[in-house]
């Protein structure tokens, strides 16, 4: 008994070690996304001499059963305020898309391509794209269906390439035109406003390696082509993302260009969501890790970033094995947990330290939420109802995680599940209306 016990302790201790390691990131994230102004104010030159000779532009939209969102999308996307561009749709749906592509395939600016099948999913239909693009293109510049462009998008990312190494901008994924519809929602939009607030703008300040949101992206065609386009993972921005940072490329990320969108609006499309993401990024980085360690382009600091944030798509094995520890203990009458040691035996310092380091590990991700949303400007007696929702919801969503990090730990491909967009506008009960809308990019 005595030896199981050891064995039990050793595993419990090594998740607690982990869970202490990824809540102190999330604390340190939440400290320097406060400099990432500072940071922008020293990096950032706007490349004039590009904006001035006017480079052309492809708009890619990816469409699978878009019905209810892609008008929206193509009646933003015409009506940009940059005049050497072309919308290159691909489509793979089989409902009434096709035929509403049908009359914008007559769009002088608007080019559709439709696949008979998903060969390579998202990143496949991307690959495809590229093929059809004008000779002229310069800059390839990616949204999902559900996203509404404000009129000067292509002006403001342009202007971002001030480098060379700059591969990529990637934008701010404004998940609120939906977010007030239910708990599901809400925390759907507590998932996007922690990472586009907190750890894009974090890892930016320090010199990490910020990732790409697979929309709100610009990308230099000639890199696209030069890396092997977008790829066939489930993932296929944080995999290209992956591979840019590999050859020596860098993603400036722009927390000031905010896109609206929406969020998953029932519990059964937010948990193939958030599923898709975890097994597709745990596989990409299962594969990508070895790269990563003997790139000679990356320095310590992106190294430590990108492995750091690879793990966290793991957290939900490390839960399983922490329950699995805990219950099995209790079942068989050996003492692991740390609540009970703090009861039984008040005075030993290291229970207390245990104890409090449990506190400082669970407090973790409500405090990142609340920085988020402060950072966002949700008004300060809104903010419970968000996190209480995202808590909630990700709770549920545990099993179902465990089993994601389970197959992109241990299995080659995935599936992808596409998020079912319903076009719904519910923002005017939120917020005031934000200086795009002001400006007349979207009419609601």
């Amino acid at each position: 008994m005595d030896m199981l016990e050891h064995v039990f302790l050793v595993l419990l201790n090594l998740a607690n070690v982990f869970f202490l390691v990824n809540s102190m990131r999330l604390y340190i994230l939440c400290f320097l996304s406060r400099k990432y102004d500072k940071k922008m104010k020293e990096l950032f030159r706007p490349n004039h001499e590009l904006l001035s000779r006017r480079p052309f532009v492809s708009i890619m939209i990816p469409t699978y059963n878009e019905r209810n969102v892609v008008d929206r999308i193509l009646e933003a996307c015409i009506n940009i305020d940059y005049d050497n561009f072309e919308v290159v749709v691909v489509d793979d749906s089989t409902d009434d898309t096709v035929r509403i592509l049908r009359r914008w395939a007559k769009h002088p600016k608007v080019k559709v391509i439709h696949r008979e099948h998903r060969t390579g999913w998202k990143g496949g239909a991307l690959d495809e794209g590229l093929k059809h693009l004008d000779p002229r293109s310069e800059f390839v510049l990616i949204f999902d269906a559900d996203f509404i462009p404000p009129k000067d998008i292509i002006k403001r990312m342009l202007s971002r390439f001030a480098r060379d190494e700059i591969a990529a901008v990637q934008g701010y994924h404004l998940a609120i035109l939906n977010a007030d519809e239910n708990w599901v929602t809400r925390a759907g939009r507590m998932v996007l406003t922690y990472a586009y607030a907190i750890d894009y703008p974090a890892r930016f300040a320090f010199g990490g390696a910020p990732q790409l949101g697979g929309s709100v992206m610009m990308i230099k065609r000639k890199v696209l082509e030069e890396v092997g386009g977008f790829g066939t993972s489930i993932t296929e921005d944080y995999d290209l993302a992956l591979r840019l940072y590999i050859r020596g490329y860098r993603i400036f990320y722009d927390e000031s260009i905010k896109v609206p969108c929406e969020c998953p609006s029932t519990l059964r499309r937010f948990i193939k969501q958030q599923c898709r993401w975890v097994e597709g990024r745990a596989r990409d980085f299962r594969r990508r890790l070895k790269d990563i360690l003997c790139s000679d382009k990356l320095s310590l600091v992106q190294k430590l970033d990108m492995i750091m944030d690879g793990i966290t798509n793991f957290s939900a094995l490390m839960v399983l094995v922490w329950g699995v520890v805990t219950l099995v203990s209790w079942i068989m009458g050996i003492s692991t947990s740390v609540i009970v040691a703090v009861v039984v035996s008040p005075s030993d310092p290291w229970s207390w330290a245990q104890f409090l380091l449990l506190i400082f590990s669970g407090a973790s991700y409500p405090f990142a939420h609340f920085m988020a949303l402060k950072k966002e400007g949700v008004e300060q007696g809104s903010t419970k109802k968000w996190i209480a929702a995202s808590l909630v919801v990700m709770y549920l969503l545990l099993p179902f995680l465990m089993l994601a990090s389970l197959r992109g730990a241990f299995v080659s491909t995935g599936y992808f599940h596409r998020t079912y967009k319903t076009g719904k506008i519910l923002m005017r009960k939120m917020f005031k209306p934000p200086y795009w809308w002001k400006r007349g990019a979207i009419d609601v």
